[in-house]
């Protein structure tokens, strides 16, 4: 009689390997109940069911941990400490803490472990607790702290890149680690020789003339500071000067005469020296000012962002309106004659005016769908225009009123959109723009080819959306590059060199560096001069 068996076994084992998976997900010591069942059938045909006895198993602790790093780079100065926010987590089914150690540290480096006591991620002033270990934690709950790094205080050459390993090991199960690591590039600091603040926030840029550095606020108010000497940093004048709306652009200026654009439409006339207002030119009511008023022989321009051009005489009459060129006009125009002058449109479009009637005499199509930003630079010897869109493409252009002659030499395409304005280096003939990829490019000016080693990408950069300062310190045959980022770093990078370079960080300090800096002059005790959208000013020394 042959009788075919269904065993109470099998079913035995495969209940057992099934515990096994999820035990991971279930918690320590929950009891399962387990009962098999036998199905066989007899010679005959005849079906028979039997049923076991319970067995009961008790799921056992598995360890787990699971450690998220909320920042895994960052840049530090020599001497300087940073805080990387960790989490750690509980993935076992029971209750357990976690163990913690640094592994094998670079030479003069240094790793503690503290309490993230309020759960934020970001070190307060009170928050000192360093810990060797978590607290106990419950299946799935979680742990904030910081892996804080100290690098040694020695001066670095170039950029100094470690890896920094730390271990997370469970208590329960020792043999359960979670091995980590966060990177630091140390880089020497670039401290400002004097900073000041401005309420309310700043949309444009420095202007720096007569020894002072002028700085429009968000809030209507126009401060002046003091350069160099011994009254760096301090105002120049008793109180700041209310032009009774935002100041969105640059400050231009011509002589003692301060030319403000603002927010509501209007340009004011403040003398450098008193502060005190000498007249007004109502561009556009309402309207506002984002780029620089532009003086060229004795008339006034002003784009507006209504996408026209206005001219005033000295007496405040407005001579002409240029045609609307889309709703827009960021860019400053260039005038280096007194015939034409040369801007970026809010239709993408790079034109040559007439001045006498702000007539457009060519156009050439550079950013299709999308407002140049970027304003022009002129290489008078060359008569050649360097200008960048935001479709990543940069032009240089043949600076010249005769429509007959083709405007485009050349096109460099810098894959990111080009938000800022160009420098050109006349002693390399390099011409030099950031991008909002965090990238710096370096063109030469005849070829429109790449300089070699470029573009580079600082560390940690942003987007950025100024222009760069390209200067060689007198006495120094070292150009070097001043820029900022809109994440609060500001570089001073060798640009013959860039593994060479210096850096502030004022990212945790709520800095951005939206637009452009402005340098003083080239003597040791000049500065360059860069302000943060938060209203922080800053001078830093020339390398």
């Amino acid at each position: 009689m042959r009788t075919h068996y269904r065993v109470w076994l099998s079913l035995a084992i495969v209940c057992a390997l099934n515990i096994a998976a999820f035990a991971q997900m279930t918690p320590a010591g929950t009891q399962i109940q387990l009962q098999a069942t036998a199905t066989y059938t007899d010679s005959n045909g005849n079906t028979y069911t039997s049923v076991s006895n319970t067995v009961t198993l008790t799921v056992a602790q598995v360890a787990d941990v699971q450690v998220t790093l909320a920042v895994q780079n960052a840049t530090l100065n020599p001497g300087s400490s940073y805080n990387f926010p960790v989490t750690v987590k509980n993935t076992g089914n029971g209750d357990d803490f976690y163990q913690l150690s640094a592994g094998t540290l670079p030479a003069r480096w240094s790793v503690i472990f503290v309490e993230d006591t309020n759960g934020n991620g970001q070190r307060d002033s009170n928050e000192n607790r360093t810990i060797s270990r978590t607290p106990t934690l419950r299946m799935g709950e979680e742990y904030k702290m910081f892996v804080t790094v100290t690098a040694p205080p020695d001066p670095v050459t170039g950029s100094s890149v470690q890896e920094i390993p730390f271990r997370v090991t469970s208590n329960f199960d020792n043999q359960k680690v979670a091995l980590n690591s966060v990177s630091a590039d140390v880089v020497n600091p670039f401290s400002p020789l004097w900073t000041a603040s401005v309420p309310g926030g700043v949309q444009g840029d420095v202007t720096i003339t007569g020894g002072k550095a002028i700085i429009g606020s968000a809030s209507g108010q126009l401060y002046t500071y003091w350069v160099k000497g011994q009254s760096a940093g301090t105002t120049a004048w008793d109180t700041p000067v209310n032009v009774g709306a935002a100041i969105s652009g640059r400050v231009s200026a011509r002589g003692s005469t301060l030319f403000v654009p603002t927010a509501d439409g209007r340009v004011q006339l403040v003398d450098l020296n008193s502060g005190t207002v000498q007249g007004t030119r109502t561009v556009a009511s309402g309207v506002s000012i984002a780029a620089s008023p532009v003086m060229q022989n004795g008339i006034l321009f002003v784009p507006a962002q209504d996408g026209r051009i206005r001219a005033f005489d000295a007496n405040g009459r407005r001579l002409a309106v240029s045609n609307q060129w889309g709703s827009q006009f960021s860019s400053t125009p260039s005038a280096p004659g007194t015939t034409h002058l040369w801007a970026g449109t809010g239709d993408g479009f790079v034109v040559c005016f007439r001045s006498s009637d702000l007539q457009g005499v060519w156009a050439e199509m550079v950013s299709p769908g999308q407002p140049v930003t970027s304003s022009p630079w002129i290489d008078l010897a060359t008569n050649t225009l360097f200008i960048g869109g935001q479709n990543g493409l940069f032009y240089a252009m043949n600076a010249t009123p005769d429509p007959t002659v083709p405007h485009v030499r050349w096109t460099y395409d810098a894959g990111a959109p080009i938000v800022g304005s160009p420098f050109f280096d006349w002693v390399a003939k390099v011409v030099y723009f950031g991008t909002t990829d965090g990238k710096i490019h370096a063109v030469h000016a005849d070829t429109g080819t790449a300089r070699s080693g470029y573009p580079i990408q600082p560390r940690d950069a942003g987007r950025f959306l100024g222009m760069p300062i390209v200067v060689r310190k007198s006495g120094s045959n070292t150009p070097y590059i001043y820029i900022g980022s809109d994440n609060g770093k500001f570089y001073a990078i060798n640009a013959d060199n860039p593994q060479e370079f210096y850096l502030y960080d004022g990212s945790n300090d709520g800095e951005s560096f939206m637009r452009s800096p402005s340098i003083s002059g080239l003597s040791a005790d000049d500065v360059i001069v860069a302000a943060s959208a938060n209203g922080k000013v800053l001078a830093f020394p020339l390398k």
